[in-house]
């Protein structure tokens, strides 16, 4: 399992109890999250868990030079997912009419949300906003089931959702959120500071 973890880790990956259950519950334990953060750090990184305690994931132990760049990289990645991320919890949000943002480990129907956006001309209005977002989530053709297939793929390649039921059509949001919605914060509250990619970022911009 040691290795299994951090083989992922050192990809980038986030393990949380959607994504990879027996690799979460097993950095829950002391022993196993020691283990692993010496291993890291002995490269240069170290491991980090969300806010939240969702997602555990690899980070820099300190930055330097060559670090600045790739922080500053990871800013404009999350930027890139803010809006359509954004756009997809609230569309989200009013296909399933939910008041309360999801959270990670949330499950989400497809079936249920396919026929709200058939039934309903708003959301299939703001189902065909998407493209606008650009190529990645332009369907190849009008159909809402198309377009909702698109929006779901680039959400699952982003890593915010998964598929837990591929017959059923099943989805879950992944620990990723939670780092997002950390990310958001900073942002919202430090969008100069987030433009210059600082050395005093805080604990979800020091990811790798």
């Amino acid at each position: 399992m040691f290795d299994s973890i951090v083989m992922r880790l050192l990809t980038g990956k986030f393990l949380c109890e959607t994504t990879a259950p027996e690799a979460f519950r097993a950095l829950e334990e002391d022993a196993m999250r020691n283990d692993v953060d010496a291993y890291l750090r002995r490269i240069g990184r170290r491991l980090a868990c969300t806010a939240g305690g969702h997602a555990y994931y690899m980070a820099y132990e300190r930055l330097g030079p060559d670090e600045r760049a790739e922080v500053k990289r990871l800013f404009s990645e999350i930027k890139h997912d803010l809006r359509p991320m954004v756009n997809f919890l609230k569309f989200t949000m009013q296909a399933l009419r939910n008041e309360e943002a999801p959270s990670p480990g949330e499950r989400i129907d497809y079936p249920a949300i396919l026929r709200a956006v058939t039934t309903h001309p708003q959301l299939a209005d703001e189902l065909r906003n998407f493209a606008a977002l650009g190529r990645d989530f332009t369907a190849s053709d009008s159909t809402a089931r198309s377009m909702l297939d698109k929006v779901f793929t680039q959400v699952v390649k982003g890593g915010y959702l998964f598929l837990l039921d591929r017959d059923r059509e099943v989805y879950a949001f992944t620990g990723k959120l939670d780092f997002l919605l950390e990310a958001i914060e900073f942002l919202m509250a430090n969008e100069q500071i987030a433009d210059e990619a600082p050395d005093d970022q805080p604990e979800q911009m020091r990811m790798l």
